[in-house]
């Protein structure tokens, strides 16, 4: 065993998709990632741009994402890379940034490529080629392929693209087909009768699928009791135009109803003394505040703290500002502000200095600068889609010792509790797809109590939809689109199909009475038998199991490696550790860094490059970016240091 094998991306267990994917990209020329989570999006990512790094002084490489998320790529990449993008937008005299003499890596958003005369389209018009071309569209649909491929006229050596593993993207490849084509540059001889098949199944196929989940989850659930008495003689917040509610959330009492400390909840900051006005109405912020301070006396913990809407991230910065004495260490990060005090401290505070909690929105994207110090996620409020709740867990890489993830639970179920026993859970199939995956839904406590509550609420709407059920209903399943019992009775018919067909209790849509406990223990079964397990959602939508593999090598061998075996793990970081202690900064260095890595397999060869440059520049305070130090590592027998 090579002694840097464990030097892995970012300190993480090493994500097999990610070398699975930089090695098809090799051997190809492209990959499709289908539902890649956030941080396995930036370890492919930057295995990727060290291939093109290695065999290119002057590497031109493009990354064209949505424009939210354009400053995540970059502060990403530049964090851990050192390599710099340069953001190119639509503006006039565009391509004068592009030089034959120096590196042409560039951010570009995929909204200008649909505007005519964008600059990858003047670039691809002038001949300009691509070395790397990365793709990350996380809402791309099939229709959307088409738009794309027609509009973007520049071609490129090495193509990655990232995609949602949807089913109408699963039954249809031949737009994802004509796109490949469309961008990929190959030579005259390639190009006669040449194919690119998209081969979810194959062993050669050029589509990587699935998430990497190497570890079990750690879930919390932190239990509150609205007072009902207050809530009952207060009216509910509406929009008077349409009768529906402005809020569907769930976790925010100040934005669902009209209490008077509402006008406390939206001063611009809160005093002590309005906080504890705020905490005399809402049982949900005590608990919450109550668990920050506890978890804050231990000064290493990272709190991330999302809310799905604006107004309630704003409420709960302004509690932990006015419960922390001060915005000193706190950081606040959503889709219209990012915080730089934050990202300089990321860069140049000293230990103890870094925000030890950040409030977001799911629109962070890929990753937070310090997402490896990440110990505690708390889900304020719940996502519509569970697929996204499971996002704001995976965002984090799935360390080892796996960040605590925190929900919430009203104890009267009006509230979080109805927002995921009613919204989320209706929506328990976005979680799957046909790729086998696993999710955190099955390890939730209580769960089959949820779904048996969920699945009785929506038989009973089915067979007895009134017009006086309407409203409630909007509410509690989030569905602003019903207006008429009709409406109400389809809704829950839908949702109740696809749901039961899911765990194979087909019979349920026939049955005049249901047997609760009967159900029940259906449910128990299943979700005992899909926990911590990978599963599937099959041609008929039926959820099914999904034997785990072991990564395959280059030759396609099975690994000997066991992830799973913690002995093994601990053996392997301390061989790293040893490694990374030989290091001096000095040409001798690379001779040895030389012998190791040729004894590995490319894909691992990558991975441990990577994270020895980052050993000289955050351990040894080397300041050199990561293009000079592979510069180096490739000239090192000339005699350049």
């Amino acid at each position: 065993m090579s002694n840097v094998e464990c030097l892995w991306m970012s300190k993480t267990e090493p994500d097999p998709n990610a070398s699975a994917i930089a090695e098809k990209l090799s051997v190809h020329g492209y990959a499709i990632a289908l539902n890649r989570m956030e941080e396995g999006k930036l370890q492919t990512a930057e295995l990727c741009i060290h291939d093109v790094l290695v065999q290119n002084e002057s590497p031109n490489i493009v990354i064209v994402c949505p424009e939210s998320r354009v400053n995540n790529w970059y502060c990403s990449l530049l964090w851990d890379m050192g390599v710099e993008f340069k953001y190119i937008g639509v503006f006039e005299r565009s391509l004068d940034i592009f030089s034959p003499s120096i590196s042409n890596c560039c951010i570009a958003s995929a909204e200008s490529l649909l505007c005519g005369g964008s600059v990858l389209c003047e670039a691809g018009n002038a001949g300009f080629i691509w070395d790397l071309m990365i793709i990350d569209l996380p809402h791309l649909n099939d229709a959307a392929i088409g738009d794309y491929a027609k509009s973007v006229k520049t071609k490129t050596k090495k193509l990655l693209v990232n995609l949602p593993a949807s089913d109408t993207l699963g039954a249809n490849y031949e737009k994802l087909s004509a796109f490949v084509k469309a961008l990929l540059h190959r030579n005259k001889k390639e190009e006669k009768g040449a194919e690119y098949p998209i081969d979810l199944s194959g062993a050669n196929g050029q589509v990587v699928a699935g998430r990497s989940v190497n570890s079990d989850y750690n879930i919390k659930t932190i239990n509150y009791k609205i007072n009902t008495a207050l809530v009952a003689k207060t009216e509910r917040i509406d929009d008077r135009r349409s009768g529906i509610p402005l809020y569907s959330y769930g976790g925010n009492l100040f934005e669902e109803y009209n209490l008077p400390e509402r006008e406390i909840y939206l001063n611009k900051e809160y005093d002590k003394k309005e906080l504890k006005d705020l905490l005399s109405a809402d049982a949900k912020l005590e608990a919450f505040l109550k668990e920050i301070v506890t978890l804050l006396s231990d000064a290493d913990n990272r709190i991330v703290v999302y809310c799905t809407s604006q107004n309630t991230a704003a409420y709960v910065s302004k509690a932990l500002w006015a419960c922390n004495g001060g915005k000193k260490g706190i950081c606040v990060y959503d889709r219209n502000s990012v915080d730089i005090e934050y990202i300089n401290s990321e860069f140049g505070a000293e230990k103890g200095e870094e925000p030890q909690i950040i409030v977001a929105d799911d629109a962070v994207g890929a990753r937070f600068l310090n997402i490896g110090k990440i110990t505690h996620i708390i889900n304020y409020e719940y996502p519509e889609n569970p697929a996204v709740l499971e996002q704001r867990l995976t965002r984090t890489g799935r360390k080892p010792n796996n960040p605590a993830f925190y929900i919430f639970c009203d104890e009267d179920y009006r509230f979080d509790g109805r927002m995921l026993r009613k919204t989320v859970l209706s929506n328990f199939g976005s979680a799957f797809c046909a790729i086998s995956d696993k999710s955190l839904l099955f390890n939730i406590e209580n769960i089959e109590e949820h779904l048996i509550v969920l699945v009785l609420d929506l038989k009973f709407i089915c067979d007895n939809a009134s017009e006086d059920i309407v409203e409630s209903f909007r509410v509690e399943y989030n569905a602003p689109g019903v207006k008429t019992a009709a409406d109400a009775a389809a809704t829950a018919k839908k949702r109740l199909k696809k749901l039961v067909d899911m765990f194979g209790l087909q019979g349920v849509m026939e049955q005049k009475e249901l047997d609760g406990e009967r159900l029940f223990m259906q449910f128990t079964e299943k979700i005992e038998e899909f926990k911590g397990k990978r599963v599937r959602l099959d041609e008929k939508g039926v959820l099914s199991l999904t034997a785990d593999k072991s990564p395959s090598d280059a030759k396609g061998n099975k690994s000997n490696k066991n992830e799973s075996a913690p002995s093994k793990r601990v053996a392997e970081i301390k061989n790293a550790e040893n490694f990374v202690k030989k290091l001096t900064g000095k040409k001798e260095d690379f001779t040895l860094i030389k012998s190791e890595t040729q004894k590995l397999p490319y894909y691992l060869k990558l991975s441990a490059l990577v994270n020895v440059w980052k050993h000289y520049r955050f351990t040894m305070n080397i300041s050199k970016p990561y293009k000079d130090f592979i510069k180096l590592y490739n000239l090192h027998d000339k005699g350049v240091i």
